[in-house]
């Protein structure tokens, strides 16, 4: 028993995905998708594939990845915080803690001053996440809502973290891009049982507020601390895998027009149009990636 959950594609897959499975049933027949106590679920998870990828956090913190933990409690407690706040204050909330985790992460590069490509592209990752991420808060629940919508931001999270781990692994940083397969597995179990009830003809149970904050912050804050500190990493996926939430927000406005009229299918088109970017900054990073020899390209 012990040598299978040794094994990381256990860790990293297969069991984030069984109790992201495990998490969408609870909502769907023991606790209400808005419930306290469902949030606080995915946080004693996210935090414990945190301290499985990344160690016991380090007092005080000294390398960036020694922070991402620190950082994840953060989120979660900011993510309690939102869902008393909506709309504009909400997208302020998420502004001014995504803009602190960057100085933290990355003030020696900053202080610097250099703007090599690495540093360029950190600092658009670091734009755009934030951009995406307040957009996403920021936006109003309808009461009445589409078959699509409580896709949009776990599609999103899904498909920056997934891109995001297979760039951050090809840019030779292992660790992150566990966590952040770690993180896409969890959410692809939840998102896997929620199309299935949609198929049936029931309606998808949708995040709360601080769920929503919590992860979009945890995969954003990963993406930028590889985007500044793992100099191997192709530059162009890193800045394609931070898209996702900004065509989410898209999805849901000027690009809805595109999604077909049968409603199993419109979840189902969504998903491909936030996954899009996400899929190019995969066939970008393994084309150009530093060993792309060995992988056949």
């Amino acid at each position: 028993m012990s040598a299978v959950l040794g094994n990381p594609m256990v860790t990293t897959a297969a069991l984030p995905l069984l109790l992201g499975v495990a998490l969408a049933f609870a909502a769907r027949f023991v606790l209400p998708a808005a419930s306290l106590v469902l949030t606080l679920l995915w946080a004693a998870l996210l935090l414990f594939f945190y301290w499985d990828t990344l160690g016991p956090p380090v007092v005080p913190p000294v390398a960036a990845s020694q922070k991402l933990i620190y950082l994840a409690v953060a989120g979660i407690v900011i993510g309690l915080l939102s869902e008393r706040v909506t709309g504009a204050r909400a997208a302020l909330l998420a502004v001014v803690a995504l803009a602190a985790a960057i100085v933290w992460l990355g003030w020696r590069r900053i202080a610097t001053g250099s703007l090599d490509p690495q540093m360029v592209a950190a600092l658009a990752v670091a734009v755009l996440t934030l951009i995406g991420t307040a957009m996403l808060i920021s936006r109003q629940s309808s009461p009445a809502l589409s078959t699509e919508e409580p896709f949009l931001t776990p599609a999103a999270v899904l498909a920056l973290s997934l891109s995001g781990a297979i760039v951050s692994v090809l840019g030779a940083s292992i660790v992150t891009g566990q966590l952040l397969g770690s993180l896409a597995a969890l959410i692809g179990g939840w998102c896997l049982v929620q199309y299935l009830a949609t198929l049936r003809g029931k309606a998808a149970a949708a995040w709360s507020e601080g769920v929503e904050f919590l992860l979009l912050y945890a995969a954003a804050t990963v993406l930028i601390q590889v985007a500044l500190l793992a100099p191997k990493a192709n530059p162009a996926a890193l800045v394609l895998s931070s898209l996702p939430p900004i065509v989410a927000v898209l999805v849901r406005g000027r690009l809805q027009k595109l999604l077909p009229g049968a409603r199993p299918l419109r979840p189902l088109i969504a998903g491909l149009l936030i996954a899009i970017p996400a899929m190019l900054a995969i066939v970008t990073a393994i084309v150009w990636a530093p060993h792309g020899a060995a992988l056949g390209f």
